[in-house]
Order: structure tokens, then C-alpha cells, then sequence
């Protein structure tokens, strides 16, 4: 009589209810605290999804430039995932407060003639049979460590690259970035090298430094406050009120206000700087726009670089998809470093570091 009772329960998950409950039509509906249903379904992670080639303004520049690009010096498909966690012979300087000339500055969206450190950076693969191209696209910044001296360094993700590789696992990549820099007609330049990456969904490319370098941008390796103000950049945000034309009025972008909701280890769990834990990735409460990977995400405050967008991830049950990257300490872990780093807690409102010398 017990067993029959409790096979109609209401909190009884029968082979019925788990069926109902992977219904495609059921998956991602509301769910309500109540005995009769069952416990909701997180979404899963969600990556900045590919451009649609039909509708992306990039279509044109690609195809009006293709003999150009075909001329650039392919990579083997998956070559990127070789030299991951390889650590760079170069010194990255920390720049937690930078001058105000170094700062991204989200009012002056001016493109001058160095850029203002933003790129997009496009993978793409031209199909032999019917000459037909396909291509990624993602966002990226310059940094400019000590001793690179013929070429500079473009921080984006690594999961746009992996799409395209997946797809074509035994073709050459042509890889370039398309700068910010002021001109009706940008040139593209390409990308000769994947120096280093990491699991945090982090790329680090090689590029020819041209006649007049590209403007870098700052980054820093120290955490930011739970509840301080990011500004994420967005791509393609044509939809919104603010955005402006960039690279040759071709796409939009935007500068959004976003808050800064935590640090999150490799299994996803919420970790406070101070601790022994890594802090791989940074969430915030937007979520990014499509083609907006690889994009900086700048302190409000300083203006430097505190993380690298990757997409939008579900937080908790509560909160639900917002927003994450590569948190800026990725970046410090793949190029040394003058000295080490204890990060202190004293309050919400105040961290500090300091600074320990290596060993000689």
C-alpha cells in the first residue's frame, strides 16, 4: 500500500514525468516553485552564436577584398589548440590605474589614424567545390608588451576559431583583423600566429606590426569589487540608440554599462578574490550582442581592462543568463611578468596588492 502511494505522489518523477520533461516545446519554458512540478532545467552555456553571412554588413568588405586575403598566409585548421598555456618570452606591464591617453575611453569613440585598440578579428575558409566562403566573426583588442618589436599581439576568444576548425578540420584558416583605424576603405591584416591561448576561452594572435602601430589597450591583472560598474564593448548593437558606425560605417558598436556580479572558478562556482582560488572567469549582468566576443571588458573607473567577453552562461536559478568572459588574469598567465601579486581584501569597496619580488 506504501509503494502504490507513492507511486501517485505528486512528487513522484515517473518515467512519464521524465519524459515530459525532455520535450524540446517544454525545455526552456517558466518554471513555477510548486509540488506539482518539477525541478526547472538550467539553460545551457551559451557562446556568442556565428553571423549570418546573408544579413552581415561584413559580406561585402570580405568578398571586395577576397584576392587580397586569398594572398594572406593560411593556417592549418586546429592550429591554435597546439600551444595552449604556453607561456610568451614578453613582459605585459600592469596597468591598474593607466594614464588618462591610455585609457579606453567609451565618450571619445574617435577612429583615429593608430585605431583606438578594438578590432574584429574574421576567420575564414574559402570551399574549393563551389568557391563559396564561410566565415566567423569575433571582436579583440591590441596589447603591447616589452620586446615585440616587428609585430603586435591581438587579444580575442578562441571559441569562434574552434567553430570554424570543427567544420573544416583538414583546410587552411585565413585569419585577419580589420582595425579601427580612420579610413572609408580599412585594410585587413593578417594573422600569422597563434602564440599562445588557454581554457578560459582566450586567443592570443600575432599580427605584422604595420607603419603606424595600433594603439594598445591597458590591462590589468588586479580584481574588481562585486557590484562595481564594467563597460562592455558591444558589436553590431544597431538596434540600440547609441550605437555609431565603425570601421567604414560597415557595422555598429557600442559601449554598455554592465554591473560586475562575481568571479567564477573552471566549475563554476561564485569565488571571492583574496582566497587561494583562481578567478578565470568574470560575469556582469548584460549579455553580449552577437559578434561581440573577444571584446574588452573595461573598468568604469580606471578605464583598463579587467576581462575578455566569451557570451552569456546562467548564473543561478534566480538570476538566470547574464553575461561572462576570460577574466584579465588569463592574460598575465600567458606573458611574464616582472613581479608577483597578493591580493588583499579589506573591504567590498578596496583591494590591494602587493607586490612580492621573484627569486633571483
Amino acid at each position: 500500500m506504501l509503494i502504490s502511494s507513492l507511486k501517485n505522489s505528486t512528487l513522484s518523477l515517473s518515467s512519464r514525468s521524465i519524459g515530459r520533461l525532455l520535450q524540446p516545446h517544454d525545455r526552456y519554458t517558466r518554471k513555477y516553485a510548486s509540488q506539482s512540478t518539477s525541478p526547472p532545467l538550467l539553460r545551457p552555456n551559451a557562446e556568442t552564436p556565428v553571423q549570418h553571412h546573408s544579413n552581415d554588413p561584413l559580406n561585402h568588405f570580405i568578398h571586395d577584398n577576397i584576392h587580397p586575403i586569398a594572398h594572406f598566409q593560411p593556417l592549418p585548421s586546429g592550429s591554435h589548440r597546439s600551444n595552449i598555456s604556453t607561456t610568451l618570452p614578453l613582459i605585459l606591464p600592469y596597468e591598474s590605474y593607466p594614464d588618462p591617453t591610455r585609457r579606453a575611453d567609451p565618450t571619445h569613440l574617435v577612429e583615429e589614424h593608430h585605431g583606438d585598440g578594438i578590432v574584429v578579428v574574421i576567420h575564414l575558409v574559402k570551399e574549393s567545390l563551389n568557391k563559396e566562403v564561410d566565415f566567423v566573426v569575433s571582436s579583440g583588442f591590441i596589447i603591447e608588451p616589452e620586446g615585440s618589436q616587428d609585430e603586435q599581439l591581438v587579444i580575442t576568444c578562441s571559441h569562434t576559431l574552434d567553430q570554424i576548425s570543427n567544420r573544416y578540420p583538414q583546410t587552411a584558416i585565413h585569419s585577419f583583423i580589420v582595425p579601427s583605424a580612420s579610413s572609408s576603405a580599412p585594410s585587413p591584416i593578417p594573422i600569422t600566429a597563434y602564440p599562445s591561448s588557454c581554457i578560459a576561452d582566450l586567443l592570443v594572435c600575432a599580427i605584422p606590426r604595420p607603419d603606424i602601430s595600433l594603439r594598445s589597450l591597458p590591462v590589468s591583472p588586479f580584481p574588481i569589487y562585486k557590484g562595481q560598474k564594467v563597460l562592455v564593448h558591444e558589436y553590431g548593437s544597431s538596434h540600440l540608440s547609441n550605437s555609431i558606425p565603425w570601421i567604414g560605417s560597415m557595422i555598429q558598436r557600442e559601449w554598455i554599462s554592465a554591473e560586475m556580479l562575481g568571479y567564477r572558478n573552471y566549475g563554476w562556482r561564485e569565488v571571492q578574490p583574496g582566497t587561494s582560488s583562481a578567478l578565470p572567469y568574470i560575469t556582469f549582468s548584460t549579455r553580449p550582442s552577437n559578434g561581440s566576443s573577444g571584446g574588452p571588458i573595461v573598468d568604469a573607473v580606471s578605464g583598463a581592462v579587467v576581462g575578455v567577453v566569451s557570451g552569456s552562461r546562467t548564473l543561478s536559478a534566480v538570476k538566470g543568463e547574464r553575461g561572462y568572459g576570460a577574466s584579465a588574469e588569463n592574460i598575465f598567465e600567458i606573458a611574464a611578468v616582472l613581479t608577483s601579486w597578493i591580493y588583499t581584501f579589506i573591504s567590498e569597496e578596496q583591494i590591494i596588492a602587493i607586490p612580492v619580488e621573484p627569486n633571483s
